[in-house]
Parts: C-alpha cells; structure tokens; sequence
C-alpha cells in the first residue's frame, strides 16, 4: 500500500488494534519506520517487502520512533533477518529500547511499586515475549538531522515527546507529510471494528501538550500515524490534533474535580476508577491503561503546585493543595 511516492504502510496488528508500520524507499536508502512486536518482522514485515521486490537487506536504515513493544520488539527478529541494517532510535529510549527488563522496569511496571496499580502476571508473560530479545541499536538520534533518502528526497527527525521521552517524528517538509508514530493520539484507539478498544497513553502532560502544538506549527497535509486512520488534508490534520488536545484538557479537569471531591485524598488506583467512565467509552478493563496518562497529570500539578502528595503513604496519595487551607 503506497500512500504517497516511495512511502509505504505495512498493515497488522496489535491485539485487535491496527498497527501501522512505514517503510520510506528512496533512490539512496530504504528506511523502516518501527518493526512492530517479536512476531511481526517474520509475520508482516518480510512478506510485503517480498511483494514488493525487497529483501531485509535492502533496507539500510530502521528507525524506530520510540520505546514501546509494538514499535521496537521486532528489532532482534529483523537484525536476525539483516544483520548489516542499522538500528536507531531517540536517545531518551535508548536503554529501553535496547533491554526488554530495562523497559519492563521504567514503562511497564513504573507504577507498582509506589501506586499498587500494575499488570497480572499472564500480561506480564505477553509483553515480554512481544518485546523480543535484548538487541543493542547502532545509532541513536537526538532530533533535528535531515537525512537523505535520494537525490532530492529528505527527511526531517523531528523530537515529539509525551507518550516517551525520546519520541521521534519523521516530516517530509517538501511534500507535508508526517510520520508521527503514537506522538498524538486522539481521544481514543479503535479496533478493527472501529469500537473504542484503549485511552490515550501519554505520559509527561506538559511535554505532550508542546508535541501538539509543534505538529501544528508543521502544517502537515497528511498525517500518519500507527494506529489511528491516515488525516488526510489540513482539516482533517488539524481536527486529529483539536481532539488530542481537548482530551488532555477534559482529562485534566476530570482528574481536578475528582479529587475535590475527595478532600481525604486519592490514590492513582482510585483516581482510575473514577475517571475512566468519564473519559471513554473502551471496555472497562481497560481503565487501568490510563495509569500513564492520570499519574501524568497527578504529576503535573504537584509541579505546578496545585496538588501535594504524601509519598509516606502505601500506595501514594495526593491532594489539591487547596484542600489544605
């Protein structure tokens, strides 16, 4: 599927999600955005490249866009496949990246330990074998290189953190085409139904919320993302990105007027509870996905110095400062 000159989406899935990886073929290099959970370079990656006259070879450059089992679990398996191609990634997901137990530790399993809030044991089994083997990467980037795909195809590297640290973007300035990755997600992930399946996964609101309003300033006509429908033309692009932020903002009142309605205090746990059924419409289970996203915003306004939290407390509480008055 060739969605502009030399750009192609590679469909599969996360889940029942969809999952779209990238794959940028110019006259110099063939670069691979992301190789998707343990499975799919064997599954996905290498049928399309053979339908389309690619070896693994043939691919001289993965980037992934950042530190996450369906974006980077895959790089074993495709280094496996093609040895001589390089594997890069942001510099902040490095060490993620590179060591499945490192990302179980800092991502995964980050809220365990001080907030109770953490995934059962069989989840636990499929994440780690979705993030593959440990596989050091070769380069890594630190965003704002330009790298040529042809003699006159570029490619800006552009750095979009919220959901990670080390987010990486690609941006065909010529053309305004965007390769987000998960930079921005909406205010809901559908399955392949089209049924709301998971919340957004942000994780630092303040850095998020500037992600936004860079990929705004871009004034890209196609957007692309992993797993939402491709925006086609400045309208759609700018709607995607109106619903991304005004669920940032309706997540941040949410979380405020929860816990002023809780002058004792809140847990994440408890914070989760009672705002997931007021900011989606996914299968409640799924509530606990915004862990990333709610102790983002507890985050927030500590820093802010609207909310403190007792940290002596097991698991954690925290309190609008204005509660203490």
């Amino acid at each position: 599927m060739e969605i502009a000159a030399g750009i192609h989406l590679i469909p599969g899935l996360v889940g029942q999600r969809p999952l779209q990886l990238f794959l940028l073929r110019g006259e110099q290099q063939t670069v691979l955005l992301d190789t998707g959970s343990a499975p799919d370079p064997e599954k996905i990656i290498l049928p399309y490249l053979a339908q389309i006259g690619l070896r693994p070879s043939d691919v001289t450059l993965v980037i992934n866009t950042h530190a996450d089992l369906d974006h980077c679990g895959g790089n074993a398996a495709f280094k496996r496949l093609s040895p001589r191609t390089l594997l890069s990634c942001g510099e902040a997901d490095r060490a993620l990246i590179e060591d499945p137990q490192v990302m179980w530790a800092r991502r995964y399993n980050r809220y365990a330990s001080a907030h109770g809030v953490a995934y059962d044991e069989a989840d636990r089994r499929w994440i780690m074998e979705m993030l593959g083997d440990p596989q050091p990467v070769d380069l890594t980037w630190t965003a704002g290189e330009v790298l040529r795909l042809g003699p006159d195809w570029t490619v800006e590297i552009l750095a979009t953190p919220g959901h990670s640290a080390g987010h990486l973007a690609l941006f065909d300035a010529r053309r305004r085409i965007l390769l987000c990755g998960d930079a921005v997600h909406g205010a809901v992930y559908l399955d392949t139904a089209g049924r709301p399946a998971l919340c957004p996964t942000y994780v630092d609101v303040d850095a998020y919320l500037g992600t936004i309003r860079f990929l705004r300033s871009l004034q890209a006509d196609l957007l692309c993302g992993c797993h939402w429908p491709i925006k086609r033309g400045r309208a759609e692009v700018e709607a995607f990105l109106d619903e991304t932020e005004q669920f940032v903002r309706t997540a941040e009142r949410v979380v405020i007027g929860a816990m002023a309605d809780h002058p004792e205090g809140m847990t994440l746990a408890e914070l989760i509870a009672e705002a997931g059924p007021r900011l989606g419409e996914w299968p409640r289970a799924v509530d606990q996905e915004l862990m990333y996203a709610l102790a983002g915003h507890l985050d927030r306004l500590v820093v802010h110095g609207q909310a403190r939290v007792d940290a002596t407390a097991q698991p954690v509480r925290y309190r609008l400062v204005a509660q203490e008055r």
